[in-house]
């Protein structure tokens, strides 16, 4: 039932090298983990036909200018203790393609101990790091950490799914669920300029969309459940011209994020919109702005004093609707003292059984907390 729902919510969205085989119509094919070196420097139509990776080795995909490379059938990853990533894609001008009914499946519950990166080490999936490209139809499956770090320019990524269900708890065997498997981080390490990320469907236990860095990035048409949801995580970077919208959140530990680290250096978080969204059912914030995130094991300190080393310009909230389950509160803001500026908030209406909204510090144009 919940795949024909989500298929149904986004449908609208002759020579031989080595031992891998060619043809006119299909290109290179690799079937073998050992192949993929040679094939990847040789040629640039790739299909990875059911592979399967060694434990601790990385499936290192470094394409030549032009490549299309598509994954078919079931990439799948042997255990072994370390911290990835399992896929690394980078090249300029590529396409990368999942075929039909393909899976690339991390073989989470090998790893899954419900502490996440605070216990054993347990491997990312994919890093990507490429300019000009398209990423489209990929289909991952229980994701051992992280999903997927992205540096990018000029870079699509849509019609995605990312199930990490199996992790959820009450899901997975008890103490054996998956924890901090963010589904698509724009990571801090290079810039982000000009992503597009529309049309996926996530399923997991952490960010569903984070953006830690990044410039004239788009996020729509998005089915997020179970997450941490659609989250600007400010670091020591800038943000700015970030929108998310028309989107779905469901089950989430926050619908919308929008967090600042206190224990990084300086950064900027600036022109941001979240518009036509909904939130179903979260559980701890419908909407939630906090300038004292820290990110600590658990039973440490969650929070501390608000900081405004990275300061908030221009958070527009449009159209947001939706709910919070018992206890839960709709609308949480805590701003330091000369760190919110410029919000404007319109058609906001987060609906709560007994908790109130909390605004410290700062609350929003047009919008009675």
């Amino acid at each position: 039932m919940r795949s024909l729902f989500v298929y149904t919510l986004f449908a609208c969205f002759p020579f031989i090298i080595v031992s891998y085989q060619t043809s006119a119509e299909d290109g290179c094919i690799v079937k073998e983990f050992e192949e993929v070196d040679s094939v990847i420097n040789n040629c640039k139509d790739i299909i990875l036909d059911s592979l399967s990776i060694p434990g601790g080795k990385k499936l290192i995909l470094n394409l030549n200018e032009g490549t299309t490379l598509t994954f078919r059938g079931n990439t799948s990853f042997n255990f072994y203790e370390w911290t990835g990533p399992l896929i690394t894609i980078s090249g300029n001008n590529i396409k990368v393609i999942g075929g039909k009914d393909s899976v690339i499946d991390g073989r989470g519950p090998l790893w899954w101990d419900g502490q996440g990166p605070w216990s054993s080490q347990k491997p990312k999936l994919f890093k990507i790091q490429v300019t000009n490209a398209i990423l489209d139809g990929i289909n991952i499956k229980d994701c051992p950490s992280l999903c997927t770090i992205v540096n990018g320019e000029n870079l699509v990524i849509r019609n995605w799914i990312i199930d990490n269900l199996e992790g959820d708890e009450g899901v997975a065997p008890e103490n054996h669920f998956a924890h901090n498997t963010d589904g698509i981080n724009l990571a801090i390490f290079e810039p982000n300029e000009n992503v597009t990320i529309e049309n996926c469907v996530i399923y997991n236990q952490d960010d569903c969309i984070a953006i830690a860095r990044g410039k004239n990035v788009t996020v729509r048409n998005l089915f997020c459940h179970g997450s941490h949801g659609l989250t600007i995580s400010g670091t020591n970077s800038t943000i700015e011209d970030v929108l998310f919208e028309n989107s779905i959140i469901t089950m989430a530990e926050n619908g919308i994020h929008v967090k600042t680290h206190v224990l990084d250096g300086d950064g900027l978080i600036k022109n941001v919109v979240y518009r036509n969204i909904t939130i179903l059912d979260a559980k701890n914030y419908g909407i939630s702005v906090e300038q004292n995130y820290l990110n600590l094991p658990a039973g440490q300190p969650q929070d501390g004093p608000p900081s405004n080393h990275i300061p908030i310009y221009n958070l527009s909230m449009q159209n947001i609707y939706g709910n919070v389950l018992s206890g839960g509160i709709p609308v949480f803001i805590l701003c330091a003292d000369e760190g919110c500026f410029d919000w404007k908030w319109e058609n906001v209406n987060i609906l709560g059984d007994n908790q109130n909204n909390n605004c410290t510090g700062y609350v929003p144009k047009e919008y009675e907390c």
